[in-house]
């Protein structure tokens, strides 16, 4: 038995041996570029909202660190802590065993679909990821104020439960199953996930957590906009001193992480609703569907590498 990772890669190969030969190589099934590009999701938006939880407690460092310089022999001694954790790490908390059950989904599909038996999973369990997102939900609300519906809540989190169950009932019915049926059996648990994430992450840049997120940015704007007019207009500073904090204030600036990071994962969301659903109707458009989820899958793996270098 080939290893499906090892098919992937082979595929190219493929398809170079049979166009020297005037032969047409068949395309990769729908479904195992699906299954492939919904498994690949599930580490590139670990790396994202990692990256953004790292900015949220910069943020949070920045603002304790301008009162204390702003407040003088007022302040007091400094209390130095590790900063609290906020609205991304929450959101986190959701994504990861959402994103997870996602990829054992995706890892099963892509194994029938590549014609091999689809093996048990070697990770948490369903209820496990389930009781994981439901605690996240509730930090979300407390770190953001974003409250999920409850019917979306529920939803979302039993169908967590439920796909990644899904690849060990179609394991043990062994050589009979079809990525038909699993495709036909998921579609329902996946959009239920998505309106999860979405409600989540938020549909528009100023909902959920991205508002949040949108919040601390605007706020740390405006705070270190405050610290360098009073650097400037701080006489006792010399030109040099001042250019010095100029340049440490750009920097933090700088290491904002990308603007489009939850846009992207909300397109993710998305493409992925929307291909899951054309490879369950056998639609026309189910080429172009599975095609903007790997695109948008891509997107996403090129933000996460970058976040990764900074």
């Amino acid at each position: 038995m080939v290893p499906r990772r090892a098919l992937v890669l082979l595929l190219p190969l493929l398809a170079m041996g049979c166009a020297g030969r005037g032969e047409q190589a068949p395309p990769a099934p729908l479904a195992l570029r699906f299954g492939t590009a919904l498994e690949t999701a599930d580490p590139s938006a670990d790396a994202l909202v990692g990256r953004m939880d790292e900015f949220e407690r910069m943020v949070l460092r920045e603002e304790a660190a301008v009162a204390f310089a702003e407040g003088g022999h007022r302040s007091g001694p400094p209390r130095l802590h590790p900063p609290l954790a906020g609205a991304a790490e929450a959101a986190g908390r959701v994504l990861m065993p959402a994103f997870t059950a996602l990829g054992d989904y995706g890892h099963g599909l892509a194994q029938l679909a590549a014609g091999d038996a689809v093996e048990p999973r070697s990770g948490p369990s369903g209820a496990l990821l389930a009781r994981a997102a439901e605690d996240g939900v509730a930090a979300v609300q407390q770190a953001s104020g974003t409250v999920v519906p409850a019917p979306v809540r529920q939803a979302g989190i039993a169908a967590i439960a439920a796909l990644s169950e899904l690849p060990d009932r179609f394991a043990a019915a062994g050589r009979g199953a079809s990525p038909d049926a699993m495709v036909a059996e998921a579609t329902p648990h996946v959009a239920a996930i998505a309106a999860l994430l979405r409600a989540v992450i938020g549909a528009e840049t100023g909902q959920g957590t991205r508002g949040a997120l949108r919040a601390r940015r605007e706020g740390l704007d405006a705070l270190q906009t405050r610290f360098l007019g009073a650097v400037a207009a701080d006489r006792r500073l010399g030109v040099a001193e001042r250019y010095t904090i100029y340049r440490g204030v750009a920097a933090l600036r700088d290491d904002d992480p990308a603007q489009g990071s939850f846009a992207a994962l909300v397109e993710v969301v998305a493409s992925l609703e929307a291909a899951q659903a054309a490879l369950a109707g056998r639609g026309a458009d189910a080429e172009a569907r599975v095609a903007a989820f790997e695109a948008a899958v891509a997107r996403l793996g090129v933000m996460a590498e970058a976040s990764r270098r900074d």
